[in-house]
């Protein structure tokens, strides 16, 4: 039988530590949240295809089931989420976290992945500016849990890009040039743009590759627009970075683009020094769920890629002595004596060989600090040459 032993594109495998740690950060996550007073959620990996109408501008995994019916894969949690509220009854306001793998086909020799697992919380029904400062000061406490503490999160508003567009009154093709050129922070396409769309909002377009830093870029914006609705969107900005008060940790961001297009308000992403991609993402989504036939219930979202996370730890962490692995060697007649070191021994393991000489090989491999031989009804620590 031949097979293909490539993996698909944007996915791999994880092997023991990095498998591990994975799963140990998923738990360590949602127990995080769960501290916070948020009650865990889990939704199907297949969704049909209609719930992800409001973000189907991405790219999909999309197959017939055998109805033909087209389903999807799900390229993120919060849609799902929004239609379970709609079919089961729940009614807001709602705390929600989640965890689980979401898949997005890019494209090939993009260097992203299209598998990752993800954490995150929803907070629904809650229209106060104190729904967006919880998810970032929640993201703060759990990446510093996490042992992460070179992150910056910047923070955007989804209504300053909305309220250039509508002003303009952009079509498709000509918002998808200019939000490209955002997105890129390039200079020479907003350029471009506005010179081929001149308006009262020049200066404030032209501007916007340069408008982050710090909390002062908030004013320097100001100072270049009289938009009602982008002044509103400052002063909400300026009003989240000064209560969650994490001048260390927060940046602002005036021309934030979030990839999905359903965010209304607040909208945040988290980088670190060693992380080539953004890690974190959120923002608020006012009218989601009108599109399953409910109300529009005011709703923030956070979201952790966890792998990113993963990865980061293992190039900006060096190993810790809680991590030193210990083998236990032992005979038939001494199991019970091993199993009750086992029990008493940190980060242990029986091993199950019968030869001490097997026992030790492995230990060497597979760099285990210690060995413990009691196949002689004694105890007896080895130190192991790696």
């Amino acid at each position: 039988m031949k097979w293909n032993r490539n993996l698909p594109i944007g996915t791999r495998d994880k092997l023991f530590k990095e498998a591990a740690s994975a799963y140990d950060m998923e738990h360590q996550v949602n127990r995080s949240f769960h501290a916070r007073g948020y009650q865990r959620i889990e939704t199907p990996v297949i969704e049909f295809d209609d719930v992800f109408s409001a973000i189907n501008d991405m790219n999909l995994y999309r197959f017939f089931d055998k109805k033909g019916r087209l389903t999807v894969l799900r390229p993120d949690m919060t849609s799902p989420i929004g239609r379970v509220i709609s079919t089961t009854g729940v009614t807001p306001p709602l705390k929600l976290c989640y965890s689980g793998k979401v898949f997005r086909a890019n494209e090939e020799l993009a260097g992203e992945r299209n598998e990752m697992t993800q954490a995150g919380i929803e907070i629904i029904g809650f229209a106060s500016i104190k729904a967006e400062i919880e998810c970032i000061t929640s993201a703060i406490g759990v990446l510093k849990q996490l042992g992460i503490t070179d992150f910056q999160i910047e923070i955007g508003h989804a209504a300053i890009y909305q309220a250039i567009v509508q002003t303009l009154g952009l079509q498709e093709n000509d918002e998808e040039a200019f939000r490209q050129a955002l997105q890129n922070k390039s200079l020479f396409g907003i350029r471009s743009f506005v010179a081929s769309h001149p308006s009262a909002m020049d200066a404030f377009i032209l501007a916007l590759p340069r408008l982050f830093g710090s909390v002062d870029t908030i004013q320097e914006a100001r100072d270049l627009t009289n938009n009602v609705v982008i002044l509103e969107a400052l002063a909400q900005m300026e009003t989240i970075v000064q209560v969650v008060d994490a001048p260390e940790h927060l940046s602002v961001d005036i021309g934030l683009v979030q990839e999905l297009h359903y965010y209304t308000g607040a909208i945040f992403r988290g980088y670190a020094d060693m992380s080539a991609v953004h890690f974190l993402s959120g923002g608020r989504y006012d009218s989601l769920f009108a599109q399953f036939g409910e109300d529009n219930w005011p709703a923030v979202g956070l979201a952790l890629n966890l792998d990113e996370i993963v990865s980061l730890k293992r190039r900006t962490l060096k190993n810790k002595d809680a991590d030193a692995k210990v083998f236990i060697h032992y005979s038939l007649e001494t199991t019970q004596l091993a199993e009750e070191v086992l029990a008493q021994t940190p980060n242990a393991s029986l091993s199950f060989f019968d030869e001490l000489s097997e026992s030790i090989a492995y230990a060497e491999k597979w760099q285990f600090s210690k060995l413990i031989d009691v196949s002689n009804n004694t105890i007896l620590e080895l130190e192991v040459t790696s």
